[in-house]
């Protein structure tokens, strides 16, 4: 009798043993994200979700892996990936950028943005414009000696930096200033204290005022000159990963065909609420 429990509780190891390493030796695919940006990522029921990640998960079952989100600083994420060592993608709405280029390989671009101004509702005489394509817009020189939020490390951030410190920007000397957050929701929170308004892309903007009313948002423009039409700033997002990971970069873009615009949008849709 006790021979027959032995057996039985031995083969009930080799069993538990066989299993744990099934489980194991399914790959591991880590993308990092930074879940303050919906609809594309954001937490939900302590979940991360959104475009970003049903992208991602598609590209998990296409190369037969398991895909584990890491919620992390957004200005980390680049070098990350870069290194390979902790993830091999990042998936947050990222933008494409020559210096970016040069140390992440990029998928196909997949979503078109305009960047979005956030103010507070009682100051809008002194940001919103009329663009020449008759629509409500802040022109970068409403922006001229304010001091402005952006999320660090994102393109909003590039393109102020640029328009501050370069000879050629719209804001070059004009005395505008620039602040650095970590998370939207501490930039929001700041916009009408220290900060006078928040530079970010369209939806996560609409997303972020949604029900405030002392804030409201409008696209960004160039202002054109003599008898030129305005020109709204924006950017587009791509997925990146590690340098050589042509497998994995292959299957992204071929996630991204197969989805295409209209499913992409769909995407865009689910998460914003619009079915």
């Amino acid at each position: 009798m006790k021979k027959t429990v032995s057996i039985i509780i031995a083969l009930a190891l080799i069993s538990v043993f066989a299993l744990a390493l099934s489980s194991c030796g399914k790959e591991k695919l880590v993308v990092y994200t930074e879940a303050g940006f919906a609809p594309f990522e954001y937490i939900e029921n302590g979940k991360i979700v959104g475009v970003d990640v049903e992208i991602m998960n598609l590209v998990g079952k296409k190369l037969g892996k398991d895909v584990v989100f890491e919620n992390v600083a957004f200005n980390t994420i680049i070098d990350a990936v870069n290194s390979g060592k902790l993830c091999n993608v990042g998936a947050a709405g990222i933008s494409i950028t020559d210096a970016r280029k040069e140390k992440v390989d990029f998928s196909n671009e997949y979503y078109t943005a305009n960047l979005y101004v956030i103010y507070k509702t009682s100051e809008k005489s002194s940001f919103e414009s009329t663009t020449t394509d008759n629509v409500t817009g802040v022109y970068w020189g409403s922006l001229a000696g304010k001091n402005i939020a952006v999320q660090d490390g994102t393109t909003a951030d590039l393109f102020l930096t640029d328009e501050i410190g370069e000879d050629w920007g719209a804001l070059y000397g004009s005395g505008t200033k620039k602040t650095g957050f970590s998370e939207l929701a501490t930039a929001l929170a700041d916009v009408g204290v220290n900060c006078d308004a928040l530079i970010i892309d369209e939806l996560p903007a609409q997303m972020l005022v949604d029900g405030k009313s002392q804030y409201s948002c409008a696209p960004l423009y160039y202002q054109g000159g003599d008898g030129e039409a305005d020109e709204a700033a924006f950017d587009v997002y791509a997925i990146c990963v590690t340098p050589g990971q042509t497998e994995l970069l292959d299957a992204i873009n071929e996630v991204l065909d197969e989805l295409g615009t209209e499913g992409i949008q769909k995407l865009v849709n689910k998460h914003l609420g619009l079915g």
